[in-house]
């Protein structure tokens, strides 16, 4: 039977143990025991695991940052653990402060100078780096639209604010940090348009408007119709034009998707001019026609 002590400490850690937690509830002499007759097992080294834990990828990522403590989930990994999207779990990576000290086979790791309290946390029992950190740190590894639809999912979750991730940006930036510049850009385009509206997407073309020199549309703008109160993506209400981002993500039930398109009818009848846009849509496309559409509207009015 395992000893209480060391239970206690597995029950909390995805079923993991390290050799000097091990050695501050038993002996040297009974953790050799416990190995040789299975009740530990060795995962990593110095790491060890309770037989009969299932294996998952946060056991995986737990077991690399413990076999390297102090080390913590980083890019990629990281941002899996907070949940952001287009992020997935699988990737085992960690970053320790100072010099790597040898490659843990399977793992990315990474090294870093930049060792503050405020850029780590903890996400489900595992030490990562903090959402702001993290979001940072992709711009070393990720293309800038992803990064950028991260750092908007971030602040709809409120799990940090523009400044939190500003501060942590001029610590990296003075060390000289690769696509620091990535970073700026993102923070500066936020600085123009903090609106993140509900979705990425509506996000996405609040901010290209505006760098576009248009006018900022109001995001989630409620309309009422005969047959009830109709919420537009992004909306000009003084021009009546309603904007519109479809996807099939959004109308996962063919009884939703009917229905919000006889509601856009019934916007149009009502004298509003409807500009939907999708994932194919460019950026050039989208600046181009809502410009025309408003300068129609001027002409009109």
């Amino acid at each position: 039977m395992l000893d209480p002590g060391l239970t206690a400490v597995t029950s909390r850690q995805h079923g993991l143990i390290t050799r000097q937690q091990a050695l501050e509830v038993v002996g040297e002499g009974r953790l050799q025991r416990l190995l040789r007759s299975s009740q530990l097992e060795s995962l990593r080294r110095d790491v060890y695991r309770l037989p009969g834990v299932p294996e998952s990828w946060r056991q995986l990522l737990l077991a690399a940052c413990l076999a390297r403590t102090p080390a913590v989930a980083s890019f990629r990994a990281a941002a899996a653990l907070w949940g952001l999207e287009g992020f997935a779990e699988g990737t085992l990576e960690i970053t320790s402060p100072g010099t790597l000290r040898g490659r843990l086979p399977g793992v990315a790791t990474h090294e870093t100078q930049v060792w503050q309290p405020q850029h780590l946390d903890m996400r489900d029992g595992i030490p990562v780096t903090s959402i702001a950190r993290t979001l940072c740190d992709l711009t070393a590894i990720a293309r800038r639209w992803p990064v950028e639809r991260a750092v908007d999912e971030a602040q709809r979750r409120k799990l940090l604010t523009l400044r939190e991730l500003r501060d942590v940006y001029e610590e990296l930036a003075g060390r000289g940090r690769r696509r620091s510049t990535v970073m700026r850009d993102i923070l500066e385009a936020r600085a123009l348009s903090p609106d993140v509206g509900d979705s990425a997407p509506e996000a996405r073309i609040i901010r290209l408007l505006i760098s576009a020199g248009l006018p900022s549309p109001i995001a989630q703008y409620e309309i009422r119709t005969k047959s009830g109160l109709y919420r537009a993506d992004l909306a000009y209400p003084d021009k009546m034009i309603a904007i519109e981002y479809d996807s099939w993500e959004f109308h996962a039930q063919r009884s939703s998707f009917d229905a919000d398109r006889s509601r856009l009818v019934e916007l149009e009848l009502m004298g509003w001019m409807v500009l939907p846009f999708t994932s194919k849509s460019t950026d050039a496309y989208i600046v181009r026609t809502v410009r025309q559409a408003l300068a129609l509207r001027s002409t009109v009015s």
